[in-house]
């Protein structure tokens, strides 16, 4: 009995102090990193480096979440949500140009010639799609996430976060410098972990975010 008692007061400080954990764990690793080797450095804010990994892994993590949580009726956004993390999470393997000429996120891609035709049309229809969804979704839940803003619901200020933390990790992408590397990678890292973290609220206190 004592046992549970200590883990739930655990899960329940952990919970209520999710900003502080991300953003402390940010500014250790960006703090650890820039006093490293530029060797280091560059493993570490390289493609499929751990941080790298471990964003992917957020994001699959946040897709299964968004699914059990949906069909045991706790939020009624999980498939939405559920693809947009499937898709963050492939943009992050890198699987957006892996299979393809160049990028299918690049305006170039579908106007190019070197492009074969064969690539254009699933690509476009892939796009699509995922545009399609990401509308739909936005339009039926955007007022609710107003709403739960307003009320300051935990919930929907770390979604906020994640969309603010995804908007800061392009603004700094493609930086030469190895410290902006590694901040994006650990910005990025901190992404999925703040929509975890939300769904996880949603669960406990909010069902119609």
């Amino acid at each position: 009995m004592g046992t549970q008692t200590t883990f739930s007061t655990i899960k329940n400080s952990f919970l209520n102090s999710p900003f502080l954990i991300i953003y402390l764990t940010i500014i250790v690793i960006v703090g650890f990193s820039s006093i490293q080797s530029d060797e280091t450095i560059f493993f570490l804010a390289s493609e499929s480096s751990p941080i790298q990994s471990l964003s992917a892994i957020g994001y699959f993590a946040a897709f299964a979440m968004a699914i059990f949580l949906h069909v045991k009726g706790q939020i009624s956004f999980g498939p939405g949500a559920a693809i947009i993390f499937l898709s963050m999470g492939l943009r992050e393997m890198d699987f957006h140009d892996r299979f393809t000429t160049m990028g299918i996120m690049k305006t170039r891609f579908y106007i190019s010639d070197a492009v074969p035709l064969a690539e254009k049309i699933p690509a476009a229809i892939i796009m699509l799609s995922l545009g399609y969804i990401i509308t739909v979704f936005l339009i039926k839940h955007f007022r609710p996430f107003l709403i739960a803003l307003r009320a300051t619901n935990k919930a929907a200020l770390l979604t906020l976060n994640g969309i603010a933390f995804t908007v800061i990790s392009k603004l700094i992408d493609s930086q030469p410098h190895l410290l902006f590397c590694i901040t994006e990678e650990t910005i990025e890292l901190a992404i999925p972990c703040f929509f975890i973290l939300s769904l996880l609220l949603c669960n406990k206190t909010e069902k119609t975010i």
